[in-house]
């Protein structure tokens, strides 16, 4: 009889913490912030090597990346450089070739199963090289710009869709990043 009564007591404490605790809420359209940047140097000097964004994100009904074995699938996360161009003191993205550098992802497939569907988390793109090579050919096949650009500062601009199609707010990194001389 006691431990009937315990487990009772047990339940109905159960019952009322998991009434007080509140759901997150998160809309379906999903929403990024910025959450770091870190730049990894070659052993030879100033050169970046590589370089890792880490971006926060929520979505509210869950529907995030896409089942590594789906084919056919538009990316879904977009990182485009910023570069400070001094004749009009604002950033702008990094013309290659008639194009921009621009890179696309895409995310894995992350909904939750179960009833609650709500997602926070953080995606992490690696840049792995690509990064300083891409700007580098734009600041050596380019020599006109040399003068109009501070090759040294950077910002990103961040989007993502989920599997609705439904657009992210549009995030401009918070910090600029410098890029050593």
């Amino acid at each position: 009889m006691k431990f009937l009564k315990a487990t009772l007591i047990i339940c109905i404490l159960g019952l009322l913490y998991s009434s007080c605790v509140k759901k997150a809420n998160y809309p379906d359209v999903p929403v990024i912030t910025f959450n770091s940047f870190t730049p990894y140097y070659d052993g030879s000097g100033p050169k970046i090597d590589s370089a890792i964004l880490r971006v926060n994100f929520t979505d509210g009904n869950g529907d995030i990346g896409y089942p590594s074995q789906q084919e056919g699938v538009s990316p879904d996360f977009y990182v485009v450089p910023l570069m400070f161009f001094k004749r009009t003191q604002t950033y702008g993205s990094i013309p290659v070739n008639d194009s921009i550098i621009e890179f696309a992802y895409n995310v894995p497939y992350i909904t939750p199963s179960g009833s609650d569907k709500e997602l926070n988390g953080i995606i992490q793109f690696n840049f792995e090289g690509l990064f300083q090579e891409d700007i580098n050919a734009f600041l050596t096949e380019i020599p006109p710009y040399d003068t109009m650009i501070d090759a040294h500062r950077l910002e990103f601009e961040i989007w993502m869709y989920d599997r609705a199609g439904n657009k992210s707010n549009v995030l401009i990194t918070p910090v600029q990043y410098t890029l050593p001389e």
